[in-house]
């Protein structure tokens, strides 16, 4: 039986474009919620409603306010004065299983394209080095996902706009005016 490079690279390459979607974090909009992701002695980074991030390691949290030890000095936040807490935590390790899944299959997928082109494969060979190949490939991915710690937006304020606006004069001898810049 005779088996078909062109639809085992177009397998390959469906995995691998599928694997490349990015998968999202998980995130919170309220103090209730965030405590079911953080605890009192974690570190995180607060950014406050005027922009300024800090940071700091959890006191207490409660449903309405969020106690930071900032370099030995306690502050209270209520979740109004809070924008976005990021924290320090590992990759998602499915990301990296099924992107490296796809690069492995995709390898495979070309390899046998051109290998069996030729000579011919069996199926039985075809689906050992498919099967071995991807799963190296998704081992390789969990490896080095697992070794990628990111800073990831844990809490975001949806009651807190993230623009800022600036006006500023500008008076020299050549230029007369108003500088108006709006950052986000």
């Amino acid at each position: 039986m005779k088996f078909n490079a062109g639809r085992l690279l177009i397998s390959g390459l469906f995995l691998v474009v599928v694997a490349s979607m990015e998968c999202s974090a998980q995130q919170v909009s309220s103090f209730e919620q965030l405590q079911l992701l953080v605890k009192p002695g974690d570190n995180i980074y607060v950014t406050d409603s005027s922009g300024q991030t800090t940071k700091g390691r959890i006191a207490e949290l409660s449903p309405s306010s969020l106690g930071l030890v900032v370099k030995g000095v306690r502050r209270n936040l209520s979740q109004i004065d809070v924008r976005e807490i990021r924290q320090w935590r590992g990759d998602s390790l499915k990301n990296g299983t099924l992107i490296g899944a796809a690069v492995g299959g995709g390898i495979a997928a070309l390899g046998l394209a051109s290998g069996c082109r030729y000579d011919g494969c069996s199926a039985g060979e075809v689906f050992g080095v498919f099967t071995l190949s991807t799963g190296l490939g998704a081992a390789i991915g969990v490896g080095i996902d697992a070794l990628i710690p990111a800073k990831q937006m844990i809490f975001w304020n949806p009651n807190r706009t993230s623009g800022k606006l600036q006006i500023q004069p500008i008076l020299d001898r050549s230029n007369k005016g108003v500088k108006v810049a709006w950052s986000f």
